[in-house]
């Protein structure tokens, strides 16, 4: 039988067990997905592939978060946070503070979740998809709370986001979002 190549250590091995371990999540191969996170995250700090560390953490951190493991989810995003602001990626430092404030928000922390969700609006406002997350989240947020006009203003401007990124999903659930703001 053939020998299966391997990539040598270092950013390409990092990158290719993110790429698999987000492949697997996709999947629903949760456990292979964790194994894989781990790989990239340690690779990565082993080759000095900072970005790809921050990214694979902070989505590690989400799995953990799915298995209602919350100080280990938060941990991890923390890092990834401290990461991506050290290398100066205010994109991924945007997206870690993203999940810390939906952590925040899942735990009932809203003003935690909001000062965080703005926060990371102002880090990463310039990624059209992750300004329109964002702004879908906080127009989840202003709805939960009541505020009926907040969170059409912050779910046009969700829609706007993912018209620019071409992220016909996100365009869906904001006009689904839109639609239940208006009929509320």
């Amino acid at each position: 039988s053939a020998a299966r190549w391997e990539a040598p250590p270092g950013p390409h091995r990092a990158a290719e067990s993110l790429r698999d371990a987000r492949a697997h999540e996709r999947a629903g191969s949760i456990a292979e997905a964790f194994d894989c996170y781990r790989a990239a995250v340690s690779e990565a700090a082993s080759a000095g592939e900072a970005s790809i560390e921050a990214e694979a953490l902070r989505r590690l951190a989400v799995l953990h978060h799915h298995r209602n493991e919350g100080d280990t989810a938060r941990e991890l995003s923390s890092r990834s946070y401290a990461i991506a602001r050290e290398i100066g990626d205010q994109v991924l430092a945007a997206e870690a503070l993203n999940v810390l404030a939906c952590f925040a928000f899942e735990g009932g922390a809203m003003e935690e979740a909001r000062a965080r969700y703005q926060e990371a609006l102002q880090l990463g406002g310039t990624d059209p998809g992750l300004s329109g997350r964002i702004e879908q989240n906080l127009g989840i947020l202003a709805n939960v709370q009541g505020d009926h006009a907040e969170a059409m203003a912050h779910y046009q401007r969700s829609l706007e986001g993912f018209e620019a990124s071409a992220d016909q999903n996100g365009r869906a659930i904001a006009h689904h979002n839109l639609g239940m703001v208006s009929a509320d």
